[in-house]
C-alpha cells in the first residue's frame, strides 16, 4: 500500500514525510522476529516502496518464509 503513495520527490513536496516512518509502520506489523531479520526486511521493504516492482518477488519470499509458509529452494 505504502508504494502506491510514494513517487520520488515526495520529500519536497511533502517535508512531513518519511521513508523511515514507513518502514517502521511495516515493522511493527511483523511481530517477534530476530534483530538480523528485522533489518533484512526492513531493507527489503525500504526497497519495495521505493521500486516496487524490482522487489517485490523477494519481499515476499522473504514474508511467507517468516511465516513458515515456505521455504525457498531458488528455483527460477
Amino acid at each position: 500500500m505504502l508504494a502506491f503513495l510514494y513517487y520520488p520527490g515526495i520529500e519536497a513536496d511533502d517535508p512531513s514525510y518519511s521513508l523511515d516512518e514507513d518502514i517502521d509502520w511495516c515493522l511493527a506489523r511483523l511481530g517477534d522476529v530476530s534483530d538480523a531479520e528485522r533489518g533484512r526486511i526492513a531493507e527489503l521493504f525500504a526497497r519495495a516502496i521505493t521500486d516496487p516492482t524490482a522487489t517485490r518477488e523477494e519481499l515476499f519470499t522473504a514474508l511467507a518464509e517468516l511465516d513458515g509458509v515456505f521455504v525457498a529452494d531458488d528455483h527460477e
